[in-house]
């Protein structure tokens, strides 16, 4: 009965040793909650993107990176993009953002459904991007 007992408890401790290091082990590294690549291509001023539903279950800040943008104007100088939070009545405009291409960072913004809009660019009437990546 006593070589019973110490196996049970050999495998109890074992079991509790390998629940531990799973629990360690396989915790998930903290990351974006999410994250959508695409292009732009022939938009022009005041195009919307596709929608996102961010529940805000972690702290990274909402941003758009835009990498190889151009237009049918002579030059690329700069594009502006709008951050809205969709609403049932008017949706919610949350920030706009003007820069010669690379992360429009909108920051942390609480849970809901969003998108955002490509409110006019430096010269041209339509505008590409090679790439584009939202995270939220």
């Amino acid at each position: 009965m006593g070589g019973n007992m110490q196996r049970r408890t050999g495998k109890a401790a074992a079991v509790m040793t390998g629940a531990l290091l799973i629990g360690v082990i396989g915790t998930p590294a903290a990351h974006a909650e999410g994250k959508k690549t695409s292009y732009i291509k022939h938009w022009a001023p005041l195009r919307e993107s596709s929608r996102w539903s961010d529940h805000n279950l972690d702290s990274v800040k909402t941003s758009v990176t835009l990498s190889g943008c151009s237009t049918d104007g002579s030059r690329f100088e700069w594009a502006r993009l709008t951050l809205y939070r969709y609403a049932l009545g008017p949706d919610t405009k949350i920030k706009s953002i003007s820069k010669k291409c690379g992360t429009y960072s909108f920051g942390r913004v609480s849970a809901g459904t969003y998108y955002f809009t490509l409110d006019g660019f430096g010269s041209g009437g339509l505008f590409w991007a090679k790439k584009v990546v939202i995270r939220w």
